[in-house]
């Protein structure tokens, strides 16, 4: 007589996920199948993980793209910068990233496009940023915390230099912050995630 199967003794899943106890039977096309079972060869999961983890990712990227790049009107700042920057490299033959002409170009572009959806008038200190300069300013009386932060282009300039800070800290070796991200998908994950995308993905692009 066939004893019953002591709990846990089942085939345990070459994937991430367990419990999967729930069938889904649908037709696909012969080369979505194909490509399903490339991804599970080479990543050594079984065709079910992969399966379930391109369907977790559909539902899952949205939010995590609109936690990574913000609110409607920052997005729409983001697809206008990517669709210029293609458009130049369409037209350049070049990166960006990689050719001084097509950099200055791109720089050239996006300052037209923001200060023409941008707001131009009087340029008043956010009290958001008064409020955080004056304190700053109490913890450290000698500092002068106030001229950076009250000047938009010394403001701007600090963000970005915080940025690429970040960025060259991640890639330090043996950073134990590194996410190791896999896809495009898990980029958008977390911060540490994004700027590791950010970081790799511009210093390891193709040649032009």
């Amino acid at each position: 007589m066939t004893g019953k199967r002591e709990p846990g003794a089942g085939r345990k899943p070459k994937g991430e996920f367990s419990g999967k106890s729930a069938a889904f039977s649908t037709r696909i096309t012969p080369e979505l199948r194909a490509a399903l079972e490339k991804e599970s060869k080479e990543t050594g999961k079984s065709l079910s993980q992969i399966v379930e983890r391109r369907l977790r990712d559909s539902f899952d990227h949205p939010e995590r793209w609109k936690r990574a790049l913000g609110d409607k009107h920052v997005r729409a700042l983001a697809y206008a910068v990517a669709k210029i920057a293609t458009d130049l490299e369409i037209r350049t033959g070049r990166h960006w990233h990689k050719d001084a002409f097509t950099g200055s170009a791109l720089k050239a572009a996006l300052n037209i496009a923001i200060h023409y959806f941008g707001s131009w008038g009087e340029v008043r200190v956010p009290d958001r940023l008064e409020e955080q300069a004056a304190r700053m300013q109490a913890a450290s009386p000698g500092a002068d915390f106030g001229k950076f932060m009250k000047d938009p282009a010394d403001y701007g300039a600090h963000r970005a230099s915080e940025l690429v800070a970040s960025i060259k800290f991640l890639e330090t070796p043996n950073n134990f912050h590194r996410t190791g991200y896999s896809n495009d998908f898990d980029a958008f994950a977390s911060d540490a995630a994004l700027l590791e995308f950010i970081g790799s993905s511009l210093r390891q692009g193709d040649e032009q």
